[in-house]
Parts: structure tokens; sequence; C-alpha cells
């Protein structure tokens, strides 16, 4: 069966091993996870950097570099920006370029990291890490407390076939060298192909895996030869089963987007997914989100926000698994006209069409309360299924 498994999700200061066995039967907005689902991993409290990044490889679990905090630091100090937070004579003034792996072929080894013999070339904060043609891209991402000068290279690929790290070309929008400038803080980026788009400020930028080069794309996501539901900033993911439906967040929804084949061209098609997901609360910030597949016909979704209440806010993460499959060209006329999307859907198209079937397994949310200053963004997430670990 499908989504059997475990999802792991990270923000800045904790891993969330959520056991989705557990959220059988949950299919209301309602529900709230059962605290017997998740298992949560405070990296600070243990003694690991915060804001390291991840990636899976093989059976293993890497949590790469990230920002060495002080001990004894109280909620309210992490979640403030100063350089007086950072553990200065550990590493790069506090940034890691250390590795920690855990084994994911047991449930409970999930949290049990340990140090890798190796390193990256140097150290980064909030290392943003993408798996491209067989190897493991690097690139330093926005600090939380570092504002020194940017250690360099702040860009590397490994090359698990040649067990190396190598220098890549600086990006433009770090040839300053320094994290302190927000016109040049990255605040997302997507992988296309073999093309990794970043949005760092206000501009668009891109490296080629092919010609090892950046380019400046401009500050219009009109004039970029991609789709814009593909750009950094929608977080989509392709159901593995069809290669031209897109599920992304838009706004307060979520979509499916099918596009045309190429001979043919065409507009893309859109179809509202309201019943997996939509969001009427009332926030002070919502995350982008995350979309993943959990097998071939099963996606999950997850988004983070902050909840504004009577006696002040209430951090929330809104979750949801659901199953997709192509109708036939018989399909229903739309339940939505396409001017009534028009202002949240995720790219241009004058067709609304239901072309999926959809089915909504799970629907629950995870209150952060006891989680003190953080705010609930999700770093990276994964799905783990149980054909490649064992519940003991």
């Amino acid at each position: 069966m499908e989504g059997q498994g475990v999802l792991l999700m990270m923000t800045k200061q904790r891993l969330l091993v959520v056991d989705l066995v557990k959220l059988e039967n949950l299919d209301s907005p309602g529900n709230e996870f059962p605290a017997a689902a998740v298992q949560m991993f405070d990296f600070v409290e243990k003694g690991f950097p915060l804001g390291a990044g991840f990636f899976i490889w093989g059976s293993k679990l890497y949590m790469v570099g990230g920002e060495k905090t002080r001990a004894g630091l109280s909620e309210e100090e992490l979640a403030s920006s100063s350089t007086a937070n950072l553990d200065v004579l550990f590493g790069t003034r506090g940034l890691s370029k250390k590795i920690f792996f855990s084994d994911l072929t047991k449930k409970d080894s999930i949290t049990e990291f340990q140090e890798h013999s190796r390193t990256m070339r140097e150290a980064k904060s909030s290392p943003i890490i993408e798996e491209i043609d067989g190897k493991v891209y690097f690139l330093s991402g926005p600090p939380s407390h570092y504002k020194y000068l940017l250690p360099v290279p702040a860009f590397e690929v490994y090359d698990p076939s040649l067990d190396r790290f190598e220098a890549l070309p600086t990006p433009l929008f770090y040839m300053i060298y320094t994290y302190d400038d927000p016109d040049y803080n990255i605040r997302d980026h997507s992988v296309v192909g073999t093309t990794i788009y970043v949005r760092a400020g206000d501009q668009y930028y891109s490296y080629s895996i092919s010609d090892r080069k950046w380019y400046c794309l401009g500050n219009s996501p009109d004039e970029i030869p991609v789709p814009n539901c593909l750009l950094p900033g929608n977080s989509g993911k392709f159901v593995p089963a069809y290669k031209d439906v897109l599920i992304c967040f838009s706004h307060n929804g979520l979509f499916a987007v099918l596009f045309p084949d190429p001979p043919n061209g065409g507009s893309p098609l859109i179809q509202c997914l309201d019943e997996v997901y939509i969001d009427d609360d009332v926030v002070l910030w919502r995350g982008v989100g995350v979309v993943l597949a959990i097998g071939e016909n099963e996606m999950c979704i997850i988004r983070p926000k902050v909840l504004e209440i009577k006696n002040g806010m209430k951090n929330r993460i809104d979750f949801a698994t659901f199953r997709v499959e192509k109708l036939n060209s018989s399909a229903p006329a739309p339940t939505k006209e396409i001017e009534e999307i028009c202002d949240s859907a995720p790219v241009d198209s004058d067709n609304s069409v239901p072309f999926l079937s959809v089915t909504c397994i799970r629907r629950a949310f995870y209150n952060f309360d006891e989680w003190g200053y953080e705010v609930p963004q999700i770093r990276c997430a994964f799905f783990h299924s149980w054909s490649e670990i064992s519940p003991n």
C-alpha cells in the first residue's frame, strides 16, 4: 500500500518524525495529530547546529552545516538574530562544515546522529541541498545569527562516485561575500531539470549544471522561459505516475496543473484541490508549504502558519495526504469557472477543466504551542517508506 512509512519534517531547530500509519482515518481538517504519531528531536538541545541542511542518500539521513549556538540560550535568544548567540570558537566563527548522519533502516535510530569522517570544503549556514544527476549540491543559505564575511566556497558539490567535494562558482548574489544585505538574501529556490533557480532579494538567478555558470534573470518571472509555478516560491512537485501533473500551493489554496504535450502547445489546465486544502483562517504568517510524493499516485502536503487568536497567536502546521488519478476525456463539467480562480492560480490559463480524480486520505494539524518562539517554518521534508525502514 502506498503512503505507509514515516514523514520527516525539519525546522531550523527541530526534527519531527511522523508515523503515517498512526494517522489513519483522520479525514477532517479539525483532527489534531495524536501524540503517539509524532517523535520530536531538538537539535540545539542535543548539541547540534541550528539551521542545518538535510538530505537522504541510500539508507542514511545526513545533517549538514548550520550555526553552532552557545549553550544555555533561551528560546527567545535563539529566535533573535545576534552574533552574540554564536559559539565563535566553533568552526568558522560559529558556522559548521561538519556532516552528521543517522540510520533510516530502523525507526528508533532515525534521531541517533553520528559525526561523519568527511566535511564540506567550507562552513555554511542554513545550506540549501539538492541531489541532481547523482551528485549532491550545497549552497550557503540565509543565516539566523551569523553576520560576518561569507566563507568561500559558498557553493560546492559532492560526487559520491569519486568521494570528493568540489568548489563551484560563487553565486552572483554572493559576489560581495556577505550575508548581511537583504538585497542578496535567498528567499527560496527550485530545481527544474538540471537547472537550479534562486530568488535572492527581488532578483531571480539560475545555475546550469551543464555549463557550470550562474545567470541573472532579472526581477520579472514572466520574462523567464519557465512556467511561473516551477519557479521559486510555489513549492510544487510532480506526481510520479504522471510527469505532466504538478501539485503546488498558490496563495491560500492548492492546485493541480496539467502541462500540455510540447508538440501540441497550448495553455496548461488548472484544477482547484479544495477537497484537500483551502485555508480560510486569519493568519499573521503563512509559509510557502511543502509538497511531497509518498507513492506513485499518493501525495502529501504540509503548510505551516501562525494563527491570530483572541489571546495572541498560535503556531500550527496543516497536513494532508491524498490520491490522484487522471480522468478520461469524458470528465464532468468544471465546478469552478476560471474567472473564480485566476487571481490565485499558480499559472496563467484559460482552461479550468477537471482532469484528476482526487481522494483525500488524511487531514490533520499539529500545534507548536510548546515550541516557544520558533516560527514553524519547514526547511525541508522527506518521506521514507516502510519498505525501506523497520518499524521496530
